[in-house]
């Protein structure tokens, strides 16, 4: 009834789990396990293809290895939301709101439904992640820690391979599939989470790239106030990893929410642009060439 897919680099944490997923699925719970053994060899897009295809079950379920389920016969409850009219992805972490600049989707508290036991490798510190308002959450985004969905629905959209690396690809699956089925997020399954993820420049850049492909047509009501902060920590993060020049300068204005805000928003916004080319010298000489 359910085809794990894994694309796996820590033999440690995939043998954890794979006890474990026995352990907690639910006795006599049909299902198989699809290890891509994948030390930096292909993208994370290309392993999970690769995984779907050789799935022999109508589900399937993508899996972080770093991992372990504190619910038991979860995978009855997994299946039971399977029934959900129009459902998309299932998972334990997203958000239903996509703002007009670049970010993951983690956009603000206020928008995001998490249920995840977020711990660190060295097990030092565990921390309960509830944010959920009902059973089952209506979300565009969608972490990758845990992405179930339909096998049928998989194949109208599969991983878009020209995503390379490790990041971006749950929130480009996810967003897609918004645009034609509804996913949620499900609080009746809690995982441990061993890793916070790796927010780096690569993380960075490929959201930007999402935005330019996906935009930002999916709520109809904008927040203003949400708008402006994550605009606010783009530009913040551009000129962490780019020089401040008009070129780029004019490369962040294509994601400024202009129909979002009101006067004042315009007039603090063009004073942060004022700043950052006021303090251009200072901020450029970490750049070589600068």
């Amino acid at each position: 009834m359910l085809s794990i897919v894994i694309s796996s680099y820590q033999q440690n944490y995939y043998e954890q789990l794979v006890k474990n997923i026995s352990g907690t699925i639910g006795e006599g719970f049909q299902y198989e396990i699809i290890q891509i053994w994948n030390p930096n060899m292909m993208s994370i897009t290309k392993a999970y293809n690769l995984g779907a295809e050789k799935a022999q079950f109508e589900n399937l379920l993508f899996l972080h290895e770093d991992l372990v389920f504190h619910t038991k016969d979860w995978g009855a409850k997994l299946i039971k939301h399977f029934s959900i009219p129009n459902v998309g992805i299932l998972g334990l972490a997203g958000s239903d709101y996509v703002p007009a600049a670049p970010c993951s989707w983690t956009v603000t508290e206020k928008y995001n439904f998490i249920n995840i036991l977020q711990g660190s490798k060295d097990n030092q510190e565990v921390v309960l992640l509830n944010r959920t308002q009902a059973n089952i959450n209506p979300v565009f985004a969608v972490d990758g820690v845990f992405l179930a969905i339909r096998k049928e629905v998989y194949n109208l959209f599969r991983f878009d391979e020209r995503i390379t690396g490790f990041h971006g690809y749950d929130l480009d699956f996810s967003l897609r599939v918004s645009k034609k089925r509804q996913n949620f997020i499900i609080d009746d399954i809690l995982v441990e989470h061993f890793s916070k993820g790796n927010p780096d420049k690569k993380w960075f850049d490929t959201n930007i790239l999402i935005k330019q492909k996906l935009g930002a047509d999916f709520q109809k009501q904008k927040d203003r106030d949400t708008e402006k902060k994550i605009f606010l920590a783009f530009l913040q993060a551009y000129f962490k990893y780019y020089p401040v020049t008009l070129k780029n300068i004019r490369f962040t204005l294509q994601f400024f929410p202009m129909k979002s805000f009101i006067f004042k928003d315009y007039f603090s916004i063009a004073k942060k642009y004022v700043s950052y080319i006021k303090y251009s010298s200072q901020i450029n000489k970490k750049y070589k060439g600068a």
